[in-house]
């Protein structure tokens, strides 16, 4: 507190008065949480993947996916495909024709390729997922769209 004299009086500023170093704690304190709350809403933003793939193509012609969305936590946009249009896709890695990776909690738009020359139905399957040495590839660590693909 601060002291001073008055006509030979002990005078007092009441606390309120005075600048406080606990003032400048809590403003700090509320600036460093502001900035963390910022940051942290940002990464509410939940992973998110759309695919656009053509319904038919002759063969021996590209076909070219487009896969758009938010990234979340993952880092790779991949495609594969599969025989027959009612096949399941398994996952990520398995039998991939492309990837392209992508930056994290960012959105993102990829064109992928490839060439089909025998005729059939196939489904194909592009995966949002994390690759790297710590992946984990099991159900539910990535997110996969398919669509139909038929193919004459």
């Amino acid at each position: 507190m601060m002291r001073g004299t008055l006509s030979g009086l002990d005078v007092r500023r009441p606390i309120w008065r005075q600048p406080s170093l606990a003032l400048v704690f809590v403003l700090m304190l509320a600036f460093v949480v502001g900035i963390c709350a910022a940051g942290a809403a940002s990464n509410l933003r939940v992973a998110s993947l759309k695919i656009a793939v053509p319904a038919s193509m002759a063969r021996g012609s590209a076909v070219i996916l487009k896969a758009s969305g938010f990234s979340g936590q993952y880092n790779e946009v991949a495609f594969s495909s599969v025989q027959s249009s009612g096949a399941g896709c398994a996952a990520p890695g398995m039998n991939t024709i492309e990837m392209k990776p992508v930056t994290r909690e960012h959105a993102f738009s990829v064109k992928l390729s490839n060439v089909f020359g025998a005729p059939g139905r196939l489904t194909l399957c592009v995966y949002l997922f994390t690759s790297g040495p710590n992946a984990n590839d099991t159900k539910g660590h990535y997110i996969v769209r398919s669509a139909p693909l038929k193919v004459s």
